[in-house]
């Protein structure tokens, strides 16, 4: 409730003035009610009302009892007014009003003052009345409804980039700051006009459109994407939403107010990924061509493959008709099993039987390749003892590593190994990198056979190497030796039964393979070399 009433603006009696009032504080004030009559024809006099009638020198006549409570809370001087209202009406001879703030132990508040200046017959300034209004009330109001306009205002801004408003004509009449900051102009630039002046309404890519039917129809609209030009020239994207209003005391259509939200970044990344997706699509597609492509060329090949095998095998069984009595008759031709042959004739017949042998020798290889590589070879892995197997090998060349004074006292490794293979390429293997060993090892040299177990793999594997001490592999070839029909400098040199064809290694790498192991070198040039075989280890002796 508010402490003191404003005054009605009609004539009362000075009766009724004069109950409203205190005696003067002062003595031999003249004219005191000359200052009441003129107060009264103003005012309706309220026990509430705080009020005063004072000299032309600002001294307190009259006063209500209520003026001297605003008087204490207001900070003032007792008997006078302040200096500044006395100082101004008689300066201006016109009225002064002035906000002030009430402060009490209960409450603090506000209060509107007004002095207004009292003239006599002569139009002379002959007294001051005035009267305080409690606007306490009104301001808190005032405060709450500007607090929550700020708020709201925040809002908008936390939400959106700019607001906006037009009239029914289409016209901005509002709009906000923040637009400077996009079109690089001062937002009262577009005060009275069209939303079109300050951007086009376009679609998502990019091209102009019509206002939305909703601000004709006018119904909200969401959404809308808005393009505009910022001082750069460059374009900004928005997502324009708005809403009609309508005048409060007639109901007619008043216009459309909205915000605007800053979609660029996330229309450029949208264009991005679009691009991104677009190029996805056709790098799959050019993969399925290709895909495509080499399946045809997988299939061409496989055909070629097979044609190839056939081939071989075919004509594998056609030379090796004639290769055979070739052999037979060279054979028993060196042996004079028919009679004596001269020197040079015993000569010729070793030349054939040689040649033929290695030409036999090339042909079994390249069969093996061609069943290897055409995925035919079936191999039956199965848990096998390695020192059977090794020695078996070792029977195989011993006689040719006896003519060349080999010690093979080390090819040899104890009883309890145990691997997951298939015997017979095992053996095939082992007998290829010995006889390799006898061949490129010179007179009165070493071979031999060390094994180790690697556990510390995936699956466990034994680790079978062969040693020599002859002419070694130039390091840029040892990966090459393993290609067909790669072999070692001066290989031939050391061939000394020609049956060399450069194969074997590359037949040898792939058996292992075959049963998930491998074949790998290690050598110096001169110093000797190190196959060494890796087999699925099945199990391995107890060392003591």
């Amino acid at each position: 409730m508010r402490r003191f009433l404003e005054p009605e603006l009609k004539v009362s009696s000075q009766s009724q003035a004069a109950n409203a009032m205190t005696e003067p504080t002062a003595n031999g004030i003249t004219m005191w009610r000359e200052l009441l009559s003129q107060a009264a024809e103003c005012v309706t006099f309220s026990p509430d009302l705080a009020f005063y009638v004072a000299n032309p020198d600002g001294q307190i006549v009259l006063a209500s009892p209520a003026y001297y409570s605003v008087q204490k809370s207001t900070g003032g001087q007792g008997n006078f007014i302040a200096a500044h209202i006395t100082e101004f009406i008689a300066a201006h001879r016109d009225s002064f009003e002035q906000n002030e703030r009430l402060d009490t132990k209960s409450r603090q508040g506000f209060a509107k003052s007004c002095h207004y200046p009292v003239f006599g017959d002569t139009q002379s300034v002959i007294g001051i009345f005035g009267y305080y209004v409690d606007t306490t009330d009104q301001l808190e109001a005032l405060q709450k409804v500007t607090g929550e306009l700020e708020r709201k205002n925040d809002q908008v801004r936390a939400s959106s980039d700019f607001f906006w408003e037009i009239d029914r004509d289409g016209k901005i009449f509002d709009l906000s700051d923040r637009i400077t900051d996009v079109a690089g102009r001062p937002a009262v630039l577009y005060f009275g006009r069209a939303l079109s002046e300050l951007g086009d309404f376009v679609d998502r890519a990019g091209n102009k459109t019509e206002l939305p039917a909703a601000i004709d129809g006018r119904q909200p609209f969401r959404e809308t994407i808005f393009r505009i030009a910022d001082e750069r020239q460059q374009e900004r994207f928005f997502h324009l939403s708005g809403v009609p209003f309508f005048d409060a005391d007639t109901g007619t259509f008043a216009g459309f107010r909205g915000v605007g939200s800053d979609v660029t970044e996330r229309f450029r990344m949208e264009d991005g990924a679009a691009r991104a997706r677009s190029q996805l699509e056709q790098a799959r597609e050019d993969l399925t061509n290709r895909n495509t492509q080499l399946e045809m060329e997988r299939g061409r090949a496989e055909k070629a493959l097979r044609a190839k095998s056939e081939f071989l095998a075919t004509m594998s069984h056609e030379l090796r008709t004639p290769l055979n009595a070739i052999l037979g008759f060279s054979e028993a031709m060196t042996m004079s099993l028919f009679g004596e042959l001269n020197a040079q004739y015993t000569a010729y017949a070793s030349d054939i039987l040689k040649s033929g042998r290695h030409l036999l020798s090339l042909i079994d290889s390249m069969l093996d390749a061609a069943s290897i590589e055409a995925n035919e070879l079936a191999l039956s892995p199965q848990p096998i003892e390695l020192a059977g197997l090794i020695r078996k090998a070792v029977s195989i060349v011993q006689m040719r590593a006896n003519a060349k004074n080999l010690d093979l006292s080390a090819a040899g490794i104890d009883d309890g190994w145990i691997v997951n293979a298939d015997p017979v390429p095992a053996t095939q293997i082992f007998v290829n990198l010995l006889s390799n060993a006898v061949k490129f090892t010179e007179a009165g040299g070493r071979i031999g056979v060390d094994i180790e177990a690697l556990l510390d793999r995936p699956s466990p594997c034994a680790a079978i190497a062969f040693w020599d001490t002859g002419i070694g592999v130039p390091e840029k070839m040892q990966e090459a030796i393993f290609d067909k029909f790669v072999r070692g400098t001066n290989a031939s040199a050391y061939d000394d039964v020609g049956e060399g064809t450069g194969i074997g290694l590359h037949i040898s790498r792939r058996l292992a393979l075959l049963m998930d192991g491998d074949l790998k070198l290690e050598s110096k040039l001169g110093k000797g070399s190190r196959f060494t075989v890796l087999l699925p280890l099945v199990r391995f002796p107890e060392t003591g």
